[in-house]
């Protein structure tokens, strides 16, 4: 990217163009081509949560709820250098901004009348699906925040409603489409952002740079140079830094680092930025329902096992006395008992047969007449 102050004028003051000179963009498109040609091993994806009270200051104590992302920064054109896990990127929104914060591990180094002896830092946005990191690549267009440093820390930069241009302190919204050159926007600037560091006591002191940003969510661009944000999307980012320590002289337009999402393959792919719904509480439990109809009987289950024997009961009361019984039929006649002393003849004769039984009786009723006559003849007259 160029240094932002030798411009070359085309049409207007609103329109400008940067170019690189013609070799540097021939050797960084070679660059960017073969590193974007790596295969990701990284998958680097941010989650935008919704906060309110975010003040653009320079000041990073309203940050302290929104979480960060830490990437190391690796200059595209010389890869061996590199500030290892150098930048932190924290993004948030409310209901009409976006909002970025950088923080970059690097000592302080401000020039008020050379910004090419201060830090600088940009932020792309992928506009064109098929647009990439390097502003562009010559398939799509990117939205590119530009910040080279001509105004003091915490002064409000950015915002002119004629172009794209900050005149004063070099905040520029710019687009572009490939990597030999990059325009501000034909309609209008909408970025604010104020710049700090945590050290300013003396040129090279060691700190951290703070560059905070806002935009409007949605502006008021028809020419497809901004990129818009809505919730649920997603959308592709990259942020370049360059170092004042660079040379002697200051940075130079393609000694910038990039943010790299794998140090081991150079994975200089988008990352990944989603605006996350807010989630909605919890609200109160309705009413209870109308008790439905009673569904159809269910088939009956299959039996059960047969359980154990339980004990013994206690005896229980006796019964009531019963009724008196039927008499029983006759039984057989029992056997005769023993013959009498006055009837042996009687029982001889009754084992004589029939007939000679009847003679017995016969005649033993005639002795007993004959007898009992006799008894009586005996007694005196």
């Amino acid at each position: 990217m160029s240094d932002g102050r030798h411009r070359v004028i085309e049409k207007s003051r609103s329109v400008r163009k940067r170019l690189w000179p013609g070799p540097a963009a021939v050797a960084v498109a070679l660059a960017f081509a073969g590193l974007l040609a790596q295969p990701a091993a990284a998958d680097v994806s941010l989650s935008i949560g919704e906060y309110n009270g975010i003040a653009i200051d320079g000041l990073v104590g309203d940050w302290a709820g929104v979480p960060g992302t830490t990437l190391t920064l690796i200059r595209p054109l010389a890869t061996t250098e590199r500030i290892v896990d150098g930048l932190t990127v924290k993004l948030a929104y409310d209901d009409a901004n976006i909002y970025v914060l950088v923080l970059v591990n690097d000592d302080f180094d401000y020039n008020a009348t050379d910004h090419l002896k201060s830090a600088a830092l940009a932020v792309l946005w992928q506009i064109d699906p098929a647009a990439t990191p390097d502003m562009g690549g010559g398939t799509g267009n990117v939205d590119i925040w530009h910040w080279e440093l001509d105004c003091a820390a915490g002064a409000l930069s950015g915002y002119n409603l004629r172009s794209g241009n900050d005149p004063d302190c070099n905040f520029d919204d710019e687009w572009a489409s490939d990597i030999s050159s990059r325009f501000d926007d034909g309609q209008a600037n909408e970025l604010y952002g104020a710049w700090s560091h945590t050290n300013m006591s003396a040129p090279g002191a060691p700190g951290t740079w703070i560059f905070e940003m806002r935009r409007s969510r949605n502006t008021t661009d028809t020419m497809n140079q901004d990129r818009q944000f809505a919730v649920n999307e997603t959308v592709g980012m990259s942020i370049a830094y360059w170092d004042a320590d660079e040379t002697p002289a200051g940075w130079l337009p393609w000694g910038h680092y990039t943010t790299c999402k794998d140090p081991v393959t150079l994975d200089f792919s988008w990352i990944n930025v989603t605006m996350v719904p807010v989630p909605l509480p919890q609200g109160p439990a309705g009413p209870v329902g109308p008790v439905g109809p009673a569904g159809p009987v269910g088939p009956a289950g299959p039996t059960g096992p047969i359980g154990i024997t339980g004990p013994q009961g206690p005896q229980g009361p006796g019964g009531a006395t019963g009724t008196t019984g039927a008499t029983g039929p006759q039984g057989p006649a029992g056997p005769s008992g023993p013959a009498g002393p006055m009837d042996a003849l009687l029982s001889t004769a009754a084992y004589g047969g029939l007939g000679l039984g009847l003679i017995a009786i016969a005649l033993g009723v005639g002795m007993v007449i004959g007898a009992r006559r006799a008894r009586r003849g005996e007694k005196p007259d």
